[in-house]
C-alpha cells in the first residue's frame, strides 16, 4: 500500500522535471531532506500525488553520483512496470486500487 509522508515536516522542498519513459510530461518531482529513523534522507514523490519514496542520502549519492534525476527516473520507470503488471491482475488486491487511483493520471498504459 502506498507509503505516505507529511511532506509539511520537510524543510525546503524541491522540484525538478524528469521524463522517464511511459509517464505523462511534464513530471514533477517534489523531494526533500528528513530522517528515516537515524539515516538522513530523501522524500521524494510525484507531484499531486501522497505516495512517498525514502532513500538515504548516502545511498542515492552512491548510486548518482550526484545526479538524483536519474534514480528518479530509474525508479518510476520500474515502477511502471509493477503498475502494468497490477492492471493485468486487474488491481485485485485493495493496495493495487490505492497505486492506481493515485498514479492512473501520470502513467501511460
Amino acid at each position: 500500500m502506498p507509503n505516505n509522508y507529511d511532506f509539511s515536516k520537510i524543510d525546503n522542498i524541491k522540484e525538478l522535471i524528469i521524463n522517464p519513459s511511459g509517464w505523462v510530461y511534464p513530471l514533477y518531482i517534489q523531494y526533500g531532506l528528513g530522517y528515516h529513523g537515524e539515516l538522513l534522507s530523501y522524500f521524494w514523490r510525484v507531484k499531486g500525488t501522497n505516495h512517498t519514496f525514502i532513500i538515504p542520502v548516502i545511498r542515492i549519492d552512491y548510486l548518482t553520483g550526484g545526479e538524483y534525476n536519474l534514480h528518479f527516473k530509474e525508479v518510476l520507470e520500474s515502477f511502471r512496470d509493477d503498475y502494468i503488471e497490477w492492471a493485468k491482475e486487474k488491481w485485485h488486491a485493495p493496495w493495487m486500487k490505492e497505486y492506481h487511483n493515485e498514479f492512473n493520471k501520470f502513467i501511460v498504459l
